[in-house]
């Protein structure tokens, strides 16, 4: 096969932006490898299609995790995109960063260069956020288009308003200058179409930059230690420079593995050759474990639940088709709550509501995705294939869990997935933030901005009082909050643990780098799809010998 330059495996969240990066200069030879398709469904661009992704075999990995002892024996599934864009393609495309505090902790763990004033001018390249013309903490002509979220209609009002009424702080900006309180959501959405990294990246695709699909990754190719290319069922993809993984935090640490990285016992089980023993991968799999509160709602024209309805669903996608326009060109996410409990600066629940309800985790065991009749076009449209009612939902992210799982090999079998473990609430005390977080929403509901609007609690209920009651329900309903992530992780000179150096180089390995979610130094305080599109932008210009662009902290000229 040819050579490149570069050869990137997985063209997901950070690689489509890496990809385009790289190929800003003229004369560097990129591949793209992706072993999804193209994803070319309107579903995938149609902000509101969601549903027809997600449990679809053909945009949708849909892991399983292993039985969780922390819930009762209960399954963990995962949606993870596939085709390219990767998880952008079926995430709820809300924009939020984290934390700055999140960022500043990276630093004092001695990441230098990893605070927060030196990867916001990062996260202000990646993000046009056209309504935020001005602000210190964001900038207007990123290639990823943010706007305000679309479907901020009667019900999430009074959302807010409730919440305000429960002691919370109105905010106007998540990602500025404090992440507490309650307000609307940015979303990675414009002009009707989902903002996927491919859709903001590679659109067009540039001339130096070759794109392979239905491309599985087989293992990393290395000589006298130093990553050489990609072995696919195609044959060898060879990098004259370095090859890159942005697999995501599931199948980055499974194709280290199998390429003779990680650690060694666990290699020697499979009968792989060791190239380096970094005991660190693969482990450390954190991610925002997710309780769903549901809610009768008096006035079911209120709840999003009625485009559900095939009139209606049918309706509601002309308008998309024709005009970019309708409840169909923004996610149905509109608002959120940051819940802090102990540190007024640092809120340790992350709360999204929605107008429907839904049961989340009715994918588990399902054999793809079907419609079992034209009547069910726009339940697979709304509710990710579910079933959703007339309700409130407020879904409960712990946003800085203990507990934390690991990925090891099923087998030697590159196309086999990858043994997940979960890890949700090994440690006891994640269950005490949750259960505060659920008498906090129910004080929210009794508040008078939901009178003779919200009714009876649907799930876990009102009989469900005491903290084990709490706690009962929590291992009974928990779903996954989506976040998989730090199983590659970057870390400190001495560190152990630590797969990978400041500058995204795997340990003991010449030429190889990780840039995905599995490379966050520990889990940060909100949802990692941001995060993850600046870890690749500072990546790009760290590979391409290029100065970092200059710290810059808001905080530090504030009056």
């Amino acid at each position: 096969m040819s050579d490149w330059d570069y050869v990137i495996a997985g063209a997901g969240s950070a690689g489509c932006v890496l990809a385009a990066r790289l190929c800003e200069d003229p004369t560097t030879r990129v591949l793209l490898i992706e072993a999804g398709g193209p994803a070319k469904t309107i579903f995938a661009r149609m902000p509101a299609g969601v549903g027809m992704v997600h449990s679809n075999p053909k945009y949708d990995w849909g892991y399983l995790s292993t039985p969780q002892p922390g819930l009762n024996g209960r399954q963990i599934y995962y949606p993870r995109g596939k085709g390219l864009g990767g998880s952008s393609l079926l995430n709820g495309m809300i924009y939020i960063r984290g934390n700055a505090a999140d960022y500043d902790r990276w630093r004092q763990k001695g990441l230098v260069g990893w605070s927060y004033g030196d990867v916001l001018p990062y996260f202000r390249r990646s993000a046009g956020a056209q309504h935020r013309g001005g602000e210190a903490h964001h900038d207007t002509t990123g290639p990823l288009k943010v706007t305000p979220a679309g479907n901020y209609d009667r019900i999430n009002r009074v959302f807010v308003a409730a919440c305000q009424q429960a002691g919370a702080p109105v905010n106007t900006d998540f990602n500025g200058t404090s992440q507490t309180g309650v307000g609307r959501l940015d979303v990675k959405a414009s002009g009707g179409l989902r903002q996927s990294t491919a859709e903001a990246y590679l659109n067009p695709v540039p001339k130096n930059l070759t794109v392979m699909t239905g491309c599985p990754v087989l293992k990393v190719v290395t000589k006298d230690r130093r990553a050489v290319a990609i072995l696919t069922p195609q044959g060898e993809m060879r990098a004259r420079h370095e090859v890159i993984l942005c697999l995501g935090a599931f199948e980055t640490p499974k194709a280290l593995m199998l390429s003779g990285i990680g650690p060694g016992a666990h290699l020697a089980e499979h009968g792989i050759d060791m190239v380096q023993d970094l005991p660190g991968v693969g482990q450390t799999l954190y991610d925002h474990p997710n309780m769903p509160m549901q809610f009768g709602l008096r006035d079911a024209s209120l709840s999003m639940a009625r485009f559900q309805r095939l009139d209606r669903a049918m309706v509601m996608g002309a308008q998309w088709l024709f005009s970019r326009s309708g409840p169909a060109a923004s996610p149905f996410w509109a608002s959120a709550l940051f819940h802090a409990i102990r540190d007024s600066e640092m809120p340790e629940l992350e709360v999204f509501f929605t107008p429907m309800v839904v049961r989340e985790d009715s994918a588990v065991n399902q054999k793809g995705f079907s419609l079992q009749s034209l009547s069910h076009l726009g339940k697979a449209m709304i509710a990710r294939g579910k079933i959703a009612e007339p309700g409130l939902q407020f879904d409960i992210n712990l946003l800085r869990p203990r507990s934390c799982g690991q990925v090891r090999l099923a087998s030697a079998d590159p196309l086999q997935a990858p043994v997940i473990d979960a890890g949700y609430f090994s440690d006891d005390s994640d269950f005490f933030d949750l259960v505060e977080g659920m008498r906090h929403l129910r004080r929210v509901m009794a508040q008078p901005a939901f009178d003779g609007v919200g009714d009876a609690e649907l799930s876990p209920g009102a009989a469900c009082q005491t903290d084990e009651d709490l706690r009962q329900s929590i291992r009974e309903l928990v779903t996954t909050g989506h976040h998989p992530a730090c199983t590659a992780r970057i870390g400190a000179e001495g560190d152990p643990g630590a797969v990978l150096d400041g500058e995204f180089r795997v340990r003991g390995v010449q030429g190889l780098r990780v840039v995905d979610a599995s490379a966050l130094p520990d889990m940060v305080s909100g949802n990692i799809g941001a995060p993850v599109i600046m870890l690749a932008e500072r990546a790009a210009d760290m590979i391409r010998g290029r100065p970092q662009l200059t710290a810059n902290d808001p905080r530090e000229t504030a009056a």
